[in-house]
């Protein structure tokens, strides 16, 4: 089961420094490219070392990019010619920029990740579905889907998506985010998750919920020894 830390870096420098942290442990790193005001794409994929996780996120998304679709695009394009091992395209994104995304991310064997975000709530069941069939059809190699549970009941409907996605034969990330709702990390060893984030420390959280490399470590090998 691989772990991916999340990297919001300001700099060039400083988002090569935390990659290399990265690497000691986990297997990938996500790195939002919207954080650096200094990026180069070709020099810091040119220098990772480890598989990354290309995203460049808007404000909806708790991301600072403020440009427009076409111009997020691009970057996510120049990322994959640089070398991105996966790229994240927002479930947002207008079919014909999206379309044009999966078709270089074939060329360039990059996998593409399509991501839907609610941070206010939680669809109900027949929406998730819905939802993840919406992503499979726009060429997602992984389904990312990550909303914030309010109860408990919006924890078991993800959970529950999982056998979906499975029915799909479709590698998935399924959250459900929140402070008390980290039962969907902790489970997604168990239930075929693609990956699952975790930070450096407790301090780098990207989502509401989310664990330590440390402690969502110690979780799975719970599950593992029962």
């Amino acid at each position: 089961m691989k772990i991916c830390i999340p990297i919001q870096a300001k700099t060039q420098k400083e988002a090569l420094k935390m990659l290399y942290k990265a690497a000691k442990k986990a297997d990938l790193a996500e790195l939002w490219l919207d954080f650096i005001g200094d990026l180069d794409l070709k020099s810091l994929l040119g220098k990772k070392p480890l598989p990354v996780v290309c995203v460049c996120k808007r404000p909806a998304d708790k991301g600072k990019f403020r440009g427009s679709f076409a111009q997020l695009s691009e970057i996510l394009l120049q990322a994959i010619h640089f070398g991105a091992d996966y790229v994240d395209i927002p479930f947002r994104m207008p079919k014909n920029l999206n379309n044009k995304i999966v078709q270089q991310a074939r060329k360039k064997k990059c996998k593409i990740i399509i991501s839907h975000h609610d941070f206010k709530a939680t669809p109900d069941y027949p929406k998730l579905v819905k939802l993840a069939d919406s992503i499979k059809k726009r060429g997602a190699d992984v389904i990312k889907i990550a909303t914030h549970a309010n109860d408990l009941q919006d924890t078991i409907n993800i959970i529950s998506l999982a056998s979906y996605v499975k029915s799909l034969k479709m590698p998935h990330i399924l959250i459900s985010m929140g402070q008390k709702c980290i039962l969907s990390r902790i489970l997604t060893p168990t239930l075929g998750g693609e990956m699952m984030f975790a930070t450096l420390n407790k301090k780098g959280q990207t989502a509401p919920g989310q664990l330590s490399v440390r402690e969502l470590r110690k979780a799975w090998s719970l599950i593992e020894t029962k």
